[in-house]
């Protein structure tokens, strides 16, 4: 039951996390890419890093113990799919562009699920779960 558990946040939270991503580079700025206007990059990254990490906390909130241990997967995932998409040329960028822009995803899964626990601390007194690790 737990290893359901654990499954099911680490796939919830990687579509949440998907889906705010997104949101972020395809609904609200569309057509960004290396080479856009510097402001527009910062703010579709940021925006795409602030989104991605909703995905973060749905998988800290989820997991039935060790939350950030569940975020490895999606951290392997991202990874996967960063590459594929520059191996693949479907991505415009220079390799360190684009390997940024997953390490950006990756950092705002690990800082969603930081403040998800932390306002669940704030809230139950001890966030409810058994290790913080």
């Amino acid at each position: 039951m737990k290893a359901l558990r654990s499954i099911a946040a680490i796939v919830i939270g990687y579509a949440v996390m998907v889906a705010g991503a997104w949101l972020g580079q395809e609904s609200v700025f569309p057509g960004t890419e290396y080479g856009s206007p510097v402001l527009e990059l910062l703010t579709v990254g940021v925006m795409t890093s602030v989104l991605a990490g909703m995905g973060g906390a749905v998988t800290a909130i989820l997991a039935p113990s060790r939350p950030y241990l569940h975020l490895l997967p999606m951290a392997v995932l991202i990874s996967i799919e960063t590459v594929s998409l520059y191996v693949t040329g479907r991505v415009a960028g220079p390799l360190w562009f684009e390997l940024l822009a997953g390490a950006s995803l990756i950092a705002g899964t690990v800082i969603g699920a930081w403040v998800a626990l932390q306002a669940r601390r704030r809230v139950t007194g001890n966030g409810g779960q058994t290790a913080a690790v």
